[in-house]
């Protein structure tokens, strides 16, 4: 069981979040960006 645990969050599981972590940081980042009226895209 903890075998199948850790693979589950080292594997789809962890991948998944980092994924969606990067994701939410570039979206958050983008959208301060336009609200401060900056080009997201120096």
């Amino acid at each position: 069981m903890t075998r199948f645990a850790a693979w589950l969050y080292t594997g789809p599981v962890g991948h998944l979040y980092g994924g969606l972590a990067d994701w939410s940081e570039l979206m958050g980042r983008y959208l301060w960006a336009k609200a401060r009226g900056r080009d997201p895209f120096p």
